[in-house]
């Protein structure tokens, strides 16, 4: 299976969540991030095999807007007059299998 995780840079260090399993990470560089991803999915599906009545669902939206206005870019200022649209700065949205 392959997993989608959005990976943003916040004041201190770069978060990335899996959207799919709803399963976060942190580290200091993008390179620090994907592994510590890597490896709490890894372990999140071998918890789940374990305890097999543990609920599996992906973030919610409530919670993926939450994550995009925690790591909210420095540069952002706000939406221009008339505007509702918030800008995400994407590079690349990496699959995980």
């Amino acid at each position: 299976m392959k997993y989608t995780a959005i990976i943003r840079k916040s004041r201190l260090e770069y978060v990335a969540v899996c959207l799919e399993l709803n399963v976060s990470a942190r580290g200091e560089d993008l390179v620090d991030v994907e592994k510590n991803l890597r490896k709490a999915i890894e372990l999140y599906l071998v918890d789940t095999k374990e305890h097999p009545e543990t609920a599996v669902s992906p973030i919610s939206t409530e919670e993926l807007i939450e994550f995009l206005k925690d790591t909210e870019p420095e540069w952002y200022r706000g939406p221009e007059e008339g505007l509702i649209l918030r800008p995400l700065e994407v590079h690349e949205v990496p699959s995980y299998a």
